[in-house]
């Protein structure tokens, strides 16, 4: 029955995401910013739905961000979150309909590369310094349209019970924007229970991780958005710093003794999360 249930949803997934690939390219670009926010917002929470996946989130956020994705007065506000699977963005924009600021390999994938692109993500080259310097200069104009930009600070994905030391470039603009930075973490649950099947590491691949999902009973893909930081009178290693600091703690609290400290062997760290799961 659990296999019969993963392929009717994998199947609606794909099917409604071609449709919302139509979509992204034609009414999605006739509309204002207010009404990309709802629409993206929509289409996450749907094929969230048809993944089987239910939403939720903890904190409090403004009405506007939450509505739509803008903030009220210039500048917007950057959210930083650790980095779990592909399934983040649509967990992340289910509660926020964001920006993204994501690798350059995902323009390649087939579908959900091709939305990515329709609805504004940034994309980067982490490898070229050229390109997170320009990246920097997209994201301070987002802000300044009021736009909530989304980070994944780490650099790559963990099995969700760890978090790797943060990368503070990307924080840069909202230091110079005098933006407020909103660190979250992210946390699927299997009846009640973190899990790390969501995962989309290690030797994992996109179709493998894309099943674990499909087919994982009673699986909640929770937001818990923490304090703000000010950003003004800090620099950015000194925002990251904070950030980090919050998320950790967040992640020891819902994990409990199956939290992982960082672990300078990776392999190790990995080995460990994949027992656990």
């Amino acid at each position: 029955m659990r296999i019969l249930v993963g392929v009717f949803r994998m199947v609606s997934l794909l099917t409604y995401s071609l449709w919302v690939l139509f979509v992204a390219y034609t009414k999605f670009q006739r509309v204002d910013k207010k009404e990309q926010g709802r629409m993206i917002k929509e289409y996450n929470c749907r094929i969230l739905a048809m993944a089987g996946v239910k939403t939720a989130y903890t904190g409090s956020l403004p009405k506007s961000m939450l509505e739509y994705g803008l903030t009220e007065e210039a500048p917007g506000e950057i959210i930083v979150s650790n980095h779990i699977s592909w399934v983040d963005i649509f967990s992340l924009d289910s509660a926020v309909a964001s920006r993204f600021v994501a690798k350059a390999e995902i323009a390649n994938w087939p579908i959900f590369g091709k939305i990515a692109q329709a609805i504004g993500t940034l994309f980067i080259n982490r490898s070229s310094k050229r390109a997170i310097l320009q990246i920097n200069t997209d994201i301070q104009e987002a802000l300044q349209r009021k736009e909530v930009v989304a980070l994944f600070a780490e650099g790559t994905t963990t099995f969700g019970n760890s978090l790797l030391p943060l990368k503070s470039n990307f924080l840069a603009p909202a230091v110079k924007a005098g933006a407020v930075v909103q660190p979250m973490v992210l946390v699927y649950t299997s009846e009640g229970v973190p899990t790390t099947r969501v995962a989309f590491c290690g030797d994992v691949t996109l179709m493998g991780s894309l099943w674990n999902v499909v087919t994982t009973k009673d699986l909640v893909a929770t937001a818990h958005f923490l304090k703000p930081i000010d950003t003004k009178g800090l620099d950015r290693h000194q925002v990251g710093k904070i950030c980090e600091e919050r998320m950790r703690e967040e992640l020891r609290r819902v994990w409990g003794e199956r939290f992982l400290e960082h672990d300078p062997n990776e392999a190790n760290a990995l080995s460990k999360a994949i027992s656990h799961s």
